[in-house]
């Protein structure tokens, strides 16, 4: 396995679209990396970019601390899962995992020898015989990760290989290629627009929008300290809510305003608002769905309380989420659990406002968290 390095890599097409733009990382050996991001991100083409199956405009890409812009795909030691698997219809299982290295001329004992080594690790055995058209998608999937598996590439790269299963056959494989990961100490570049997924998965997570890079970091870190207000919407689920307020200073305090209801923070809160010249001023202000407290539970405390309408209450296993209305603007709560009320009624709810993320409007940059 290797290391992967890419620095200052962009790729624009000839119509002048620019589809990533200097796009820098150092993925350490045996890494799960996670590109994330909305579809059309940039995300595939900088994985496309790795394997050599697109050309880059500028930067250098480095696997194993060797620049490869100039090398083949065939050349770079890198192995590619797909979202539509791209088995060979009239081969075995066996057949499938083993072309690749029939390609590279590898002695058929050890050919065999590497086959059934992945098949034990992929629990692949009973179907080398198999036909893909006898296998369900996700014993296909296993097959694709199996086929790349064997050449042990010193970089994993895969492009979104559990878009088409169905949600539990998608958990199932998720955790197969987690168990693999960890058990080879592989070095793997994945792709989905899942951020569940990606939370899931990835020991660093890299966050995508309009071919940049928006953050890099732990799921634990992205999703407590976003950089900025796309990342903050982007990971957690359900996701952050995002609304308007208005700054004003009491003292040395800042009040959020929206509709009627006025919110006080902390001095330690308020004093990057009201150092930056934000009293006044319209920002955005975003809060998880934790962070409520509903009912019998919100007590009049710091940030006070509102007065919320229920609109739809949705159980989900243990937990349910609590979607309401205050002054027209929607919510979502992860802990509704218990409530006894139902839609159309009026509760108190609490937001905790040590717990508020706030965005500056214009640059969509964090203020203070």
């Amino acid at each position: 396995m290797a290391g992967l390095s890419m620095k200052n890599v962009s790729k624009s097409f000839a119509n002048g679209f620019a589809a990533v733009k200097e796009f820098n990382i150092e993925v350490e050996d045996g890494e799960f990396i996670v590109l994330a991001g909305p579809s059309g991100c940039g995300k595939s083409t900088t994985l496309r970019m790795i394997a050599g199956l697109e050309d880059i405009t500028a930067g250098e890409i480095l696997i194993g601390g060797h620049k490869v812009n100039d090398v083949e795909t065939k050349d770079r030691d890198v192995a590619m899962v797909f979202q539509n698997y791209a088995l060979y219809p009239d081969m075995t299982v066996y057949e499938n995992m083993a072309f690749g290295l029939k390609m590279r001329h590898m002695p058929e004992e050890k050919i065999d020898r590497e086959v059934r080594w992945a098949a034990r690790l992929l629990h692949l055995e009973p179907l080398l015989d198999h036909m893909p058209r006898m296998l369900s998608d996700g014993q296909r999937q296993r097959v694709a990760v199996g086929r790349a598996v064997v050449r042990r590439p010193k970089v994993f790269l895969m492009d979104e290989p559990l878009s088409n299963l169905d949600e539990e056959l998608r958990l199932q494989t998720r955790r197969e290629l987690k168990r693999i990961q960890e058990e080879l100490k592989s070095t793997v570049i994945y792709v989905t627009q899942d951020q569940t997924e990606a939370m899931a998965l990835g020991s660093r997570i890299v966050v995508m929008n309009d071919g940049e890079i928006q953050q890099i970091g732990t799921p634990e870190e992205l999703y407590r300290n976003p950089c900025n207000k796309f990342v903050a919407g982007f990971i957690g689920s359900p996701r952050m809510n995002l609304f308007d307020v208005t700054v004003e200073q009491d003292k040395t305090c800042a009040v959020l305003v929206f509709g009627e209801h006025r919110i006080t923070l902390t001095e330690e809160k308020s004093a990057p608002l009201l150092n930056g010249g934000y009293a006044g001023k319209t920002i955005v202000c975003g809060i998880r769905p934790e962070d409520f407290r509903i009912g019998k539970a919100c007590k009049i405390g710091e940030g006070g309380s509102v007065e919320a309408v229920i609109q739809v209450q949705e159980a989900v296993g243990d937990e349910m989420f609590l979607y309401f209305q205050v002054d027209e603007i929607g919510f979502v709560a992860r802990n509704g659990k218990g409530i006894d009320d139902h839609p159309g009624d009026r509760i108190r709810v609490c937001p905790d406002a040590s717990r508020f993320y706030l965005f500056d409007p214009a640059t969509e940059r964090i203020i203070t968290n």
